[in-house]
């Protein structure tokens, strides 16, 4: 299979602002992907996986009177051999989806994979789909969709959901290197429409942060560690002014981070040109 996840430079990657093949490592140009499925006991229960390139992409385990297992990886595994093998397919663009009771993976607004997802688990379908879906980008070399796109797919559908991603967020790139890492928290509520330190109108749902020396204007890539996931802010204010963070971000940039319900979260912070920054 040609490698389509050619790696991407910093400015292409700003610029373009998607969760796209732009945000993947290369593969290597001799690697096919190989979907396979297996079966096994495991302390008296039936077991099955399935697996891209030897790394698991899922796994399934019987309850009660649930289908043969066998069935479910292997007509699972099909599909998803199929649908990579594929060469008009790009991989990158394969979004997490659901239809009723069943999981999902839509491509250009389309369906191109339905399967039943693995049961005596309390998650939805499209969960199983997303999670599937980043095993996948994972062992491909593509950049994971962020855990926010659960949310948002709740009021605006997969698609819509991905798109709008695929605006706001900015991959950390193959190359990335923080210019600074450590504690971010973040501000909203009572500062909402004061003034910030360089006179601006504070926005919460705006993206942008407090730092204590940077020069406004400063457009920042902030990645969360711990998910992966990243945006760019533009620091407009002074701050943080407690213990040792290194950064307070508005409420937007800090949902876009999935650390609100945290309040805190240890990121990594590149400063970038403002000239190969596309405007927000």
């Amino acid at each position: 299979m040609k490698n389509k996840f050619a790696t991407t430079t910093l400015m292409a990657l700003c610029l373009s602002m998607t969760l796209s093949v732009s945000q993947a490592k290369a593969l290597p140009a001799n690697l096919e992907p190989e979907v396979e499925s297996s079966v096994w006991e495991e302390n008296d229960q039936e077991c099955a996986s399935v697996t891209l390139n030897g790394k698991e992409l899922i796994a399934f385990r019987a309850v009660g009177n649930s289908e043969s297992l066998e069935d479910q990886a292997e007509n699972l595994a099909d599909k998803l051999q199929d649908l990579l093998k594929d060469d008009k397919v790009d991989a990158s663009r394969l979004v997490p989806a659901q239809e009723g009771n069943l999981a999902a993976i839509h491509l250009d607004g389309n369906t191109v994979l339905t399967f039943t997802p693995p049961a005596g688990q309390d998650i939805q379908p499209i969960e199983h789909s997303f999670k599937l879906v980043n095993a996948m980008r994972n062992v491909l070399g593509i950049q994971a969709i962020p855990q926010s796109f659960l949310k948002m797919a709740e009021s605006q559908g997969a698609d819509q959901a991905y798109v709008a991603l695929s605006r706001s967020t900015v991959a950390a790139p193959v190359n990335f290197s923080a210019d600074f890492s450590g504690q971010a928290s973040w501000y909203g509520g009572k500062f909402h429409g004061r003034r910030t330190s360089n006179g601006d109108v504070f926005d919460q749902d705006g993206f942008t942060a407090a730092h204590r020396t940077l020069p406004f204007g400063t457009k920042l890539l902030v990645m969360n560690r711990r998910t992966g996931d990243s945006c760019v802010v533009e620091v407009n204010d002074r701050g943080p002014f407690c213990g040792e963070r290194v950064i307070d971000l508005s409420r937007g940039a800090a949902n876009k981070l999935n650390m609100l319900s945290s309040g805190v979260a240890t990121v990594d912070c590149m400063v970038l040109p403002v000239e190969k920054i596309a405007s927000k």
